[in-house]
């Protein structure tokens, strides 16, 4: 993933918050392909096409709400990694996306750059992990994945 390209989908029907997440992305470095759909109807399709390392997703659509969209993303393209984006109000909704299968969340206001970038790279390593023999991940500590996680977020626990 060092040389190519991560190809993302923003599920966002929300003009300005994706303008915003464009802007994050071009801010954090010049290795994204962005492509916007403003309906889950319109993203599952060009999920069909085959097309995206990761998707982005806002869990209330005009024509989807709540994990159902969630659920509708990982049917369409189950080896696509997905990070679902919720509103201040509705975080523990994104939390559960995560234990439904999304390999991360964010909460829209509380992100820059930065934790965006990181996010999507962690997320796409995530999916790949979860692809290979889950018992290669596994440690007497728990997976690598949590290791990993205490590991880069000890300078936040210091």
């Amino acid at each position: 993933m060092n040389d190519e390209r991560t190809r993302i989908l923003l599920i966002e029907d929300d003009p300005e918050d994706a303008r915003l997440i464009q802007e994050m992305l071009d801010e954090a470095g010049n290795s994204w392909d962005l492509e916007v759909a403003d309906r889950l109807s319109t993203g599952l399709e060009r999920l069909a096409d085959g097309g995206a390392d990761l998707v982005l997703l806002d869990l209330g659509l005009p024509d989807s709400q709540g994990l159902e969209t969630l659920t509708r993303v990982q049917a369409q393209a189950p080896e696509t990694a997905a990070v679902v984006m919720a509103d201040l109000d509705d975080e523990a909704l994104a939390i559960e996306g995560v234990r439904e299968g999304a390999q991360d969340y964010l909460v829209k206001g509380q992100v820059d750059g930065t934790l965006l970038a990181r996010t999507i790279r962690r997320a796409v390593e995530r999916r790949s992990v979860e692809g290979t023999d889950k018992r290669a991940e596994e440690t007497p500590w728990g997976s690598r994945g949590d290791f990993r996680d205490l590991i880069d977020n000890a300078s936040d626990l210091i």
